[in-house]
């Protein structure tokens, strides 16, 4: 217990104005459920991957393509308030050498740290960065 509460201190990421974003070109059907499930404390293996100790699910998202893959802006687009973050997001990832991509997460109002956390990607997802988004931008698709 004690090492959970410490983690918790550590590992505080949570801050307003900026979404975490996390992406993947694995085929979403060839992951398996066990990735998404909950442990006792509400966390999923992604999370426990990353050393999240927890996190708001009402402040994440995630969109993707049931098989396959799609162009990173198709992905991005319809996401919420896209139009603030997408673009940056879209060129980081097609920097990283994927023009296409399965799914992404997102987590707003948080500031994933890797350099804190030394973990940049686990076997299914990559992280792309922290960025600042507006609750006032519409999504990409929308404009």
């Amino acid at each position: 217990m004690a090492t959970i509460k410490r983690i918790k201190q550590i590992m505080n990421f949570e801050k307003e104005g900026v979404v975490s974003a996390w992406y993947s070109t694995v085929d979403y059907a060839s992951i398996p459920d066990s990735y998404f499930e909950e442990d006792e404390n509400g966390l999923d293996q992604w999370a426990r991957n990353f050393l999240i100790p927890e996190y708001d699910p009402e402040n994440m998202e995630t969109n993707g393509a049931e098989k396959n893959s799609l162009p990173v802006i198709d992905i991005i687009g319809p996401c919420s308030y896209s139009y603030s973050y997408g673009e940056a997001i879209k060129n980081k990832i097609e920097k990283l050498g994927d023009k296409k991509i399965s799914w992404l997460i997102l987590l707003f109002d948080y500031e994933y740290r890797p350099k804190k956390s030394k973990i940049f990607e686990d076997e299914y997802v990559k992280f792309v960065g922290a960025f600042p988004y507006s609750m006032t931008a519409g999504s990409i698709t929308e404009i």
